[in-house]
């Protein structure tokens, strides 16, 4: 399947989840905040999120502070 991450064309087998594909792109699930078609995906369901054809994932980091 073929689906966008933060505007490129990346393709991933059928079923692969949110917290796959970050693994696959290296990067650490603590580190990056996560949408998936313009909607937040909260870390704690990125192990069941699974993704679909088209899709469309936005990675960004996180602003702390106060």
């Amino acid at each position: 399947m073929k689906i966008h991450v933060n505007g490129d064309p990346v393709e991933l087998p059928e079923g692969t989840t949110l917290a796959e594909l970050l693994q696959r792109l290296g990067h650490a699930p603590e580190a990056v905040g996560s949408a998936v078609d313009g909607r937040h995906v909260p870390r704690a369901a990125r192990a069941t999120r699974v993704l679909a054809d088209g899709e469309s994932v936005t990675l960004f980091q996180p602003i702390v502070g106060g």
